[in-house]
Formats: C-alpha cells, structure tokens, sequence
C-alpha cells in the first residue's frame, strides 16, 4: 500500500498555486494605446419592378421544320421562320425598374423557360435585356425602362393553340 497522502502536502501546494495567480499584472504606461473608430451606415430606398408590357412572338403558321422566333430588346424580329405571314404583335417584354438614382444595378433572367398551350410546350431561351456592361443604372429620377427580349424555338409541326408562360426578372443593387 502507498503512503496517505498528506493534508498538509496538499496544504502547502495550494498555497503556492494560489500566491502564483494572486499577483495582479499591471500594464506599463507604453503598453496601451487608443483611437476612436468609425462606423457609418446608408439606407437607400428598395428595389421596385413593374411589368408593362409582355414578350410577344406573335402568330406564325405551323412549320415543317424547326425552327426559331427571335425578338429582340430593342424590337427587332429575326428568324428562320414565316415571320412575314403575322407581321404585328411582336415585341420584347417592359419593365419598369424604381431605384435609389443614379445607382447602378444587375439584372437576372431565366437560361430557360417552357411555354404550353395546356397539352404542348415550346422552349423559350437566349433571354436577353438592354443593360450595357453587364448592369444598368438608374436615371437621375430613379427610374430604369428595362426591355427584355428571347428566342422561342418551334418544333416541326408544332401543335397549334395559343402558348403560354411567365419567367422572373430579378434585379440587384451593385
């Protein structure tokens, strides 16, 4: 058997922990320094957007083949289909986007979308706005006409009916 432990072994040993925590440190007059900081904050007003008008393909005859409608954000109509036959009733969609002014912003639209007549679908892509470098910014009104522009892409003797869909547009203060 071992030899008890001593109470005042133990006694001792924590007097002297004690003594060795007890002493206050005390900071040197060169060891501390001070500045004030800064901190601010801007509240800006939120990011509204309104829908005005729709992407519009227009009526177009049931092809024989493939084919695509292209619309866009500044108006124009391109495609490899019988644009001719319905000339009216295309267009890009309108946004109208309400910001703080002058600030720039980035707009978000879908890769893809599906449109349907209820039983067939056609493929809306190539979504495209009238943002330059890569964002808008607002006028000194706070105030932003967005146009939005997109292929459709028709099968070969594509279903007849009228075809539709929505997609989102997001918009994003930089």
């Amino acid at each position: 058997m071992g030899k008890p432990f001593s109470k005042t072994l133990f006694a001792g040993m924590l007097a002297m922990a004690t003594g060795l925590f007890a002493t206050p440190l005390a900071a040197q007059a060169n060891d501390t320094d001070d500045t004030a900081g800064v901190t601010n904050a801007r509240v800006v007003e939120p990011l509204s957007i309104t829908a005005i008008a729709d992407l519009r393909f227009g009526t177009l005859m049931r092809p024989a083949t493939a084919g695509i409608i292209e619309v866009a954000p500044n108006g124009a109509v391109t495609g490899n289909l019988d644009i001719l036959a319905f000339p009216g009733g295309r267009g890009p969609a309108r946004f109208t986007v309400l910001g703080e002014r002058n600030r720039r912003f980035v707009v978000f639209t879908p890769n893809q979308i599906t449109i349907s007549n209820g039983t067939a679908t056609m493929v809306v892509d190539r979504f495209r706005d009238n943002r330059t470098l890569g964002f808008a910014r607002f006028n000194a009104a706070g105030s932003f006409d967005l146009y939005v522009g997109g292929r459709l892409n028709v099968t070969a003797n594509q279903q007849v009916g009228t075809y539709s869909g929505t997609f989102d547009v997001t918009v994003l203060y930089l």
